[in-house]
């Protein structure tokens, strides 16, 4: 089975970032499993992943905007420790909002560094700004379940 629309794909990946100066950066392996033809993933993999089969083996490069866009300086800021969580904070940590987009997605930020005040944290997705060269082996293809179809979205216990 081709990978199509309505189709639930398990595939394997390796991911190389590049930085905006076109230094090479980290590496990822990783797995995924989605619903071909929902936006669930990026859409440049979703039309590499177009068509293939079991055992095929795509690559591709997304420039920042095909990606996740360009970095903005101004989701780079200072919050106030009363706008922070109770609890010990690290830099690196994820945090939420309590604002949320027009989805009823709480945006979400990263402690860039402590400060005595509070802290510098960065709203940009950690992939902003970077080049990313996928390499993807696609493992298996299988028809979505209508009930998958109605919630676009792989059901539990139902992943190839």
């Amino acid at each position: 089975m081709k990978t199509q629309k309505d189709t639930v794909v398990r595939a394997q990946y390796r991911l190389t970032t590049e930085s905006d100066t076109g230094t090479p950066g980290e590496e990822h392996e990783g797995a995924m499993v989605y619903l071909h033809g929902y936006g669930q993933i990026l859409e440049t993999l979703e039309r590499t992943l177009e068509d293939a089969r079991p055992g095929d083996i795509r690559a591709v490069t997304v420039p920042p905007e095909a990606g996740y866009g360009q970095r903005d300086p101004r989701l780079v800021f200072t919050a106030p420790r009363t706008n922070l969580p109770e609890g010990t904070l690290r830099e690196g940590m994820m945090l939420s909002t309590t604002e949320r987009d027009g989805d009823g997605r709480r945006f979400p930020l990263r402690i860039v560094e402590l400060t005595e005040d509070g802290a510098v944290v960065d709203g940009n997705h950690p992939l902003a700004g970077m080049t990313l060269h996928f390499e993807i082996t696609v493992r298996e293809v299988r028809p979505a379940t209508a009930e998958e179809i109605r919630q676009r979205r792989v059901i539990e216990g139902g992943a190839p």
